[in-house]
């Protein structure tokens, strides 16, 4: 590897296997940086071969990345980077493959994230090549590699001067947004605003995910975590009806089923979904199952099995009407 490291003699050494090229000087004195401070910037990452393959460049995800100073990041070579930087500033780190453990799952979470910012109902892919790997083939790749990281630094902002992201927030103030946005949302649909409605649930299901990520599978304090998103994903779902979206309803009720089986909320509002996307069986499952987990609903779910029973004969006529006029 020793030719990876024949680098222009411009370059910084910033410690044990970090090193520092500066492509355009920045403008100004050196911020302080100090816990809670947040960079804001571009990045590509390269592979440090000779052609330098690119792998991720974030002005393909439109938006830049924020780092925030102080709190373990999971690469310390691109806070120790960006903390030798002015803004206006561009610079590449030329890193051991020591140093860059961890992008790999840094840049399937970003992938994903603006997978998701496409499309809302994208699936994302958990395994590549029949593997349970990050989903994408290039990143699987990467184990061992030295990399390359470019950075272009926009702007740094000290504490208080920007909202709070939520994962630099304490578990009590995750909780205590979460309710909020439930809360928000809640209104939301009330007013019948569906695309806001749906924005606070989702935001809320998030931060509870984060909460979740700090404890052990199926310990107390997780399985409390996942029971609170339950009420959340109902909503969500509620919301996903009314949009008449009923696949991606359908997903989230599995959700919350799978944790609770016998919800009764979410068996009518998956009936409901199964109706809508025409899953007749499935529909008729789940509306008898919802009379045997709640007996006082048993009118209501006869009044939906014979509209379903009505709606299934209807179609069946019409189609035999559609096929007559076809000879």
């Amino acid at each position: 590897q020793s030719n990876l490291w024949m680098i222009d003699p411009r370059v910084h050494d910033l410690g044990k296997g970090i090193h520092k090229d500066i492509q355009y000087p920045g403008k100004g004195p050196l911020p302080v940086y100090q816990k809670d401070t947040k960079a804001v910037f571009h990045f590509r990452t390269y592979l440090n071969n000779d052609e330098q393959t690119l792998l991720d460049d974030s002005r393909n995800w439109d938006e830049p990345f924020e780092l925030i100073c102080g709190h373990n990041f999971q690469l310390e070579c691109w806070e120790k980077g960006v903390q030798s930087m002015r803004p206006g500033e561009r610079s590449k780190f030329f890193c051991w493959p020591d140093k860059c453990v961890g992008y790999a799952k840094l840049s399937k979470t970003l992938r994903d994230m603006h997978k998701k910012k496409l499309n809302k109902d994208a699936v994302i892919s958990k395994s590549c090549c029949g593997s349970q790997t990050t989903g994408y083939c290039d990143l699987d790749k990467i184990t061992g590699e030295s990399l390359i990281f470019e950075f272009d630094l926009l702007s740094v902002e000290q504490p208080g001067q920007y909202s709070k992201q939520i994962w630099t927030m304490s578990d009590e103030e995750k909780r205590a947004l979460s309710v909020e946005l439930r809360e928000k949302g809640n209104q939301h649909f009330k007013e019948k605003d569906l695309a806001k409605a749906e924005d606070c649930y989702a935001r809320a299901i998030g931060v509870l995910e984060q909460l979740g990520l700090r404890e052990q599978p199926n310990s107390d304090a997780w399985n409390e975590i996942e029971d609170s998103k339950l009420p959340l994903l109902l909503n969500y779902s509620q919301v996903k009806l009314s949009q008449k979206e009923y696949a991606v309803a359908i997903t989230h009720l599995n959700t919350v089923l799978k944790r609770d089986p016998n919800n009764p909320k979410g068996l009518y509002r998956r009936a409901t979904a199964h109706a809508g996307s025409w899953n007749v069986e499935e529909a008729r499952q789940d509306w008898k199952k919802l009379a045997e987990v709640d007996p006082s609903q048993a009118t209501l779910v006869s009044k939906r099995l014979a509209d379903l029973t009505a709606a299934v004969k209807l179609k069946e006529l019409e189609e035999k009407e559609r096929l007559k006029g076809m000879f």
